[in-house]
């Protein structure tokens, strides 16, 4: 597991270290698909907050998922591989991938990650233009941070989730934790506690956790008003537990 991480956090910071355009991504991702296949798991996990659509890519991944999920079903290692593929083309957000995904909706091994690349399909048909629009853009801040901001920024609640556990994961940008503290802020007090465990009240909450997963003294206040006044038990229980350090592993 440690290698596999290793792997991914190489990746992204080779990828996300210099400034590129959406064809240079585009390009670098083909180039990666195209080759070596022990490249293609930690590849894959990166393209949930890319935004990139382009069937160029996505033609390729569908091919190997075609080519591979027979020979895969009996290696567990070469499996998680080809399931990587299918919630690939569900990232895409093209509805032309649809019949494959659905091909695998009821495989033994497949059948829940066919699942979840159809709701991911829709929902990313609307997300990646959002995500990759680098019009608004920082020059200040790598690629990687200005597509979490515009998940941050999006007025699409499960997208900012994507955006919290993308922040909670990998970031401490304060330019991103500023946003979260302004979501949280907003939002927090008007979730409805008779419907905890909602995709607005989780969303809500992976802010919280990655607000506080930094363990930075400046949102300290707004924790502990969450922590105080949160409606719903399940954001108020996260927002103590920031409080703890149980998230940083700081404890105070």
């Amino acid at each position: 597991m440690k290698k596999i991480v290793a792997l991914l956090m190489c990746f992204v910071v080779s990828s996300s270290a210099v400034a590129a355009s959406i064809e240079e991504d585009v390009e670098r991702y083909v180039k990666i698909f195209s080759g070596e296949r022990s490249q293609h798991s930690a590849a894959a996990d990166t393209l949930s907050w890319m935004g990139l659509s382009d069937t160029r890519l996505f033609d390729i991944i569908e091919r190997l998922v075609r080519s591979d999920f027979k020979e895969a079903w009996n290696d567990r290692a070469e499996s998680n591989r080809v399931a990587r593929y299918i919630r690939s083309l569900g990232f895409s957000g093209q509805p032309k991938y649809e019949a494959t995904i659905k091909r695998f909706s009821n495989d033994r091994i497949y059948g829940r990650f066919s699942k979840a690349a159809l709701e991911d399909l829709k929902s990313y048909e609307k997300w990646n233009l959002i995500i990759s629009n680098r019009a608004t853009f920082d020059v200040k801040y790598d690629d990687d941070v200005n597509r979490v901001a515009n998940m941050l920024r999006a007025d699409d609640l499960l997208l900012k989730r994507v955006g919290a556990k993308r922040v909670y994961f990998r970031h401490q940008d304060e330019v991103l934790l500023d946003l979260l503290a302004q979501d949280i802020k907003a939002s927090y007090a008007a979730v409805d506690p008779r419907k905890t465990g909602s995709p607005e009240a989780d969303s809500i909450a992976w802010m919280v956790k990655a607000l506080g997963n930094t363990g930075n003294w400046k949102y300290q206040p707004l924790l502990q008003e969450v922590a105080a006044n949160a409606k719903d038990p399940a954001i108020r229980r996260h927002a103590a537990k920031t409080l703890d350090g149980h998230y940083s592993g700081v404890r105070r």
